[in-house]
């Protein structure tokens, strides 16, 4: 594998592996077998760096639009490798269905990515105390039982708070998502 690779690869790569990686996870729910799915892919595009051609218009962005269709195109062909020897599994999709998948997560990735972004923002503008019990709830194993326990408070409180700050979080996406849309 070479070493000295193109510095507008490497950059390409930096800047929109959370696109591909968000890719592979649309069509793949089990975060670990994203991740292990997300590095083949990684190892192949770095394989064949020397393979891209960015083609398009003379945009930065059109270049990077070309490596997420690239990227995503190699992470698809992965995918449905490993999804022929998971066959057996009754609880994957049909050839069709992930075709299906895979091209809305393509038409939305755009938004997604916005959405992503402003979900960064919403998340910087709650209060200490909401940032907490959203970490407590969604970085780890515990249930809200036990969460409830720990803030001695009841379960039907911390549903209660956590529908609140969900609701907070959605409008604060919308109006961003809005705001970026508007010229």
């Amino acid at each position: 594998m070479p070493l000295d690779h193109d510095p507008s690869f490497v950059a390409l790569f930096v800047k929109n592996q959370r696109r591909i990686y968000g890719y592979i996870l649309t069509l793949v729910p089990d975060c670990n077998e994203a991740d292990d799915l997300f590095q083949q892919t990684s190892m192949v595009l770095w394989e064949k760096s020397g393979e891209f051609r960015p083609g398009g218009g003379p945009k930065k962005s059109d270049r990077e639009e070309n490596f997420v269709r690239w990227g995503c195109g190699i992470a698809h062909n992965l995918i449905r490798n490993w999804r022929v020897k998971k066959r057996r599994d009754r609880h994957c999709f049909s050839d069709e269905m992930m075709s299906r998948i895979a091209a809305v997560r393509s038409e939305k990735s755009e938004w997604l990515d916005g959405a992503l972004a402003a979900l960064g923002v919403c998340m910087d503008d709650l209060n200490p105390s909401e940032r907490e019990l959203l970490t407590l709830c969604y970085e780890g194993e515990r249930s809200i039982r036990q969460i409830s326990k720990e803030l001695g408070r009841t379960e039907g409180a911390v549903y209660q708070q956590l529908h609140r700050i969900r609701a907070k979080l959605l409008e604060c996406i919308e109006r961003k998502t809005r705001e970026k849309a508007s010229p």
